[in-house]
């Protein structure tokens, strides 16, 4: 009577884990992911290699060399799209972008900046019936562009070279000039340009380093290194300042974003919501980063935290945290609802995408999600299927997964892969047994394609590129040799090719022997 062939079933799901125990991993999250670079937690669900990205935006004119140091997507004034960079000569470093030429405008500075010393230029979107972008470097005084004039904001008591901005109950908040690092000021009621105190205007003085203001709800929240302090009230007459933490600060600067209604941060142990910083004597709160804890001592002492950038993208419940240097392993954050306990957070790796400035907003009903690089090129991201020319990594690594018994030896037969592919695609299968001991024979590199499966409809122009092209939901068997206690399968492209979502795996074994 022949072995009954069994069949091990594992749906994609739990992303990232290297908090866990592998027996506990293989047993309770065999859909989670050991290793998982370039693909994220998809909302519709599995995991799916991310899309590429392309210079739409040419390369901003400046320095040669010259870093991009700050892009903004800002629907109400031009064409959207805004970036800053060090010029070539002259002071003119802010530019935006004309549709009609597809090239980069670059309006006349007053003040004579410079962008001697500045890493970065932040921006804030303030509507108080003139849209205006407000930007700041920590060099520079405060500047402003209402889509026809470049101003700088010189007069009556205001820092002047403050690093943040943010709009915050009518009123323009500035803050981190590297001289009076610990002073917070704002501006007069629904007036940028006013910062006397008769006109409503003030100074406060939050009693640390401030390295980050963000405006969430109906509050301000001020970030330092070892603190957090929240502002409430409407005008000077009402303002009140409380710690929200002594003991807990931010690690970056450009790390805050708002995301899932909730501000987020990077804190020394992992992304932490200010919602639980408020409530950090709560036993039961934790970083919402505790999947990956072990990440964040990576980046602590091996990378730049002073280069993060961080971006959200709305359409996919996601943010994106970056680094400058490509090569560096960045990360996606991704809210997936997660089984009957309703929504949770998903993460995955990023690599190589230079990354030294981001930004994401709508223009219309489509959503941008652009970045500049070290030498003045900005992209945009979820386009096409390579990174600007270059083939993409990824990488999906299962857990050891060993059918409830993690001591017998088990013979494997094959692998069904549950995909949703969006054109053909080529992917390379690794096997690897017994928890990667070296001594345990190791199985060559499997290799299939999507090409012959059923084609569906795709929702572009029809043309000779973008056709009947894929298969939705194709399933595809791999043969595999071997046995072991346990095994765990990676799925690895290096190509330009059309983006694919593994959203199961199954596996046929028999049981064995105890050895």
């Amino acid at each position: 009577m022949p072995d009954r062939i069994s069949s091990f079933i594992a749906p994609c799901s739990g992303g990232l884990i290297n908090n866990l125990d592998p027996l506990t991993q293989g047993s309770n999250l065999s859909g989670s992911a050991l290793r998982m670079i370039n693909y994220e937690p998809s909302i519709q669900g599995g995991y799916r290699r991310i899309s590429g990205f392309t210079n739409d935006y040419g390369t901003v004119p400046g320095e040669a060399d010259a870093p991009a140091l700050g892009v903004s997507v800002f629907s109400q004034l031009n064409d959207g799209i805004f970036a800053c960079r060090k010029p070539a000569s002259g002071n003119n470093y802010f530019h935006y972008w004309d549709n009609a030429t597809s090239a980069w405008v670059t309006p006349s500075t007053s003040g004579s900046p410079t962008m001697t010393g500045v890493s970065r230029v932040r921006f804030a979107k303030v509507n108080w019936g003139v849209p205006k972008l407000v930007m700041t470097d920590g060099i520079n005084p405060a500047a402003t562009w209402d889509g026809t004039t470049y101003s700088q904001l010189t007069s009556g008591q205001i820092p002047s070279a403050p690093k943040y901005c943010t709009d915050f109950s009518g009123h323009l908040f500035l803050a981190g000039d590297p001289s009076e690092p610990n002073l917070l000021y704002f501006s007069a009621p629904l007036d940028e340009t006013e910062w006397t105190p008769a006109a409503g205007s003030g100074v406060i003085n939050v009693g640390f380093e401030v390295i980050q203001i963000k405006s969430f709800r109906d509050q301000l929240y001020i970030f330092g290194v070892n603190n957090i302090k929240k502002l409430v009230g409407n005008s000077l007459a009402d303002f009140q300042l409380s710690d929200v933490t002594k003991n807990l600060g931010c690690v970056s600067s450009d790390s805050v974003v708002e995301f899932n209604g909730d501000l987020l941060f990077l804190a020394p142990d992992g992304i932490r919501p200010v919602s639980a910083t408020e409530r950090i004597g709560d036993i039961e709160l934790g970083t919402l980063s505790k999947p990956i804890q072990t990440l964040f001592e990576t980046f602590t002492q091996n990378e730049d935290l002073s280069t993060i950038s961080v971006v959200v993208l709305n359409k996919k419940s996601q943010f994106r945290l970056f680094f400058a240097n490509a090569n560096s392993l960045g990360l996606i954050g991704a809210l997936r609802r997660a089984g009957p306990e309703g929504q949770g957070f998903e993460y995955s790796q990023l690599i190589g995408i230079e990354v030294n400035c981001v930004d994401s907003d709508y223009i219309g009903d489509e959503e941008f999600v652009i970045h500049g690089d070290s030498n003045g090129n900005v992209f945009r991201q979820e386009s096409g299927n390579n990174f600007n020319g270059d083939p993409i990594f990824s990488l999906y690594q299962t857990p050891y997964v060993y059918m409830d018994d993690p001591i017998l030896r088990k013979l494997f037969y094959d692998v069904h892969t549950y995909m949703r592919a969006e054109g053909i695609v080529n992917i390379n299968l690794g096997v690897n047994y017994s928890y990667g001991n070296p001594e345990v024979l190791t199985a060559t590199d499997y290799g299939f394609t999507t090409a012959g499966a059923a084609a569906f409809w795709d929702a572009a122009t029809y043309d000779t590129t973008d056709i009947y092209d894929g298969n939705p939901s194709p399933v595809r068997k791999t043969n595999i040799e071997g046995s072991s206690d346990s095994v765990s399968f990676s799925y690895v492209t290096v190509d330009d090719q059309p983006s694919h979502t593994i959203q199961a795996y199954v596996v046929s074994y028999t049981l064995a022997d105890r050895r």
